[in-house]
């Protein structure tokens, strides 16, 4: 049986920053009840997949952290309103990732290499 975050690890970047600028638009306020649940539920689980690639220590992921925590307020309005506040924090985490990646990429291609290395398995 898979969990959705193991069903999630695949999902690409991409796919998860559309779906944050379809949240964010300025007519955002015309997705239905149904889609508003069912945005709210992807994101839920993408911000928590970006959060187990991190230790924690941003901002960002106390502010996901926290969002994860508390539920969406009540009403429409506060369904609305949360799922919003979970692409924004989707949205920054996939940024931080991002700048992760090209730092670790940047940190191998100058690590000094050895000539003499000899690969083993």
């Amino acid at each position: 049986m898979t969990t959705r975050a193991a069903t999630q690890a695949s999902v690409p970047a991409d796919t998860m920053r559309a779906l944050c600028a379809r949240v964010l638009t300025p007519n955002a306020y015309r997705i239905q009840g149904g889609d508003v649940r069912e945005a709210t539920a992807l994101l839920h689980g993408y911000v928590q997949l970006l959060l187990c690639e991190r230790d924690g220590g941003s901002q960002a992921c106390t502010d996901a952290e926290l969002l994860l925590s508390h539920g969406p307020g009540e009403g429409r309005l506060g369904a609305w309103i949360h799922m919003r506040a979970l692409a924004r924090i989707c949205r920054v985490l996939l940024i931080e990732r991002q700048v992760r990646q090209r730092r670790n990429r940047a940190a191998v291609d100058q690590a000094p290499k050895d000539p003499d290395s000899v690969v083993t398995q």
